[in-house]
């Protein structure tokens, strides 16, 4: 096993991370960030901060799957907060070979440029929803690609 502490993205480079904190009511929160600026984040989760952004190599998923060996993927988990659309334009190639993916969404614009789960799929052509975990504009998806 190998750890890789990059961020995965559209591009191989460094660029801004937001990671968030919660204040003293967020007893629960367990952090998170993104690579994309918060928007409606701020105002939907007031016990959410964040704390200034930080600078993270980030590698497109086909190079970093390339770079890894990897021909093929039975599952992604892709809890990216709002980046989805980075991730998918990063890994066009190994998405083709690429199983199952489990991603969270929101239907509201947390952080900057995130897309609806409509959009996503329209992303994702070769993917088909198995079930849908909605709560509200949030939930999370399992899409199954239909072509393997």
């Amino acid at each position: 096993m190998r750890l890789s502490e990059v961020a995965i993205s559209d591009r191989n480079a460094r660029i801004e991370f937001h990671p968030s904190n919660g204040n003293d009511s967020a007893k629960e929160w367990d952090l998170s960030g993104s690579i994309r600026r918060p928007k409606n984040h701020l105002s939907e989760y007031e016990w959410v901060r964040f704390d200034p952004p930080i600078s993270v190599e980030t590698r497109r998923l086909d190079d970093w799957c390339s770079e890894a060996g990897l021909e093929n993927i039975d599952l992604i988990w892709m809890d990216v907060q709002g980046a989805e659309a980075d991730v998918i334009a990063g890994g066009n190639q190994i998405l083709m070979r690429t199983r199952y993916i489990y991603a969270e969404y929101s239907d509201h614009e947390l952080y900057e440029g995130q897309l609806p789960l409509r959009a996503i799929l329209e992303l994702l052509p070769s993917f088909q929803v198995v079930v849908e975990y909605p709560r509200g504009v949030e939930g999370d998806v399992l899409l199954k690609n239909s072509s393997l």
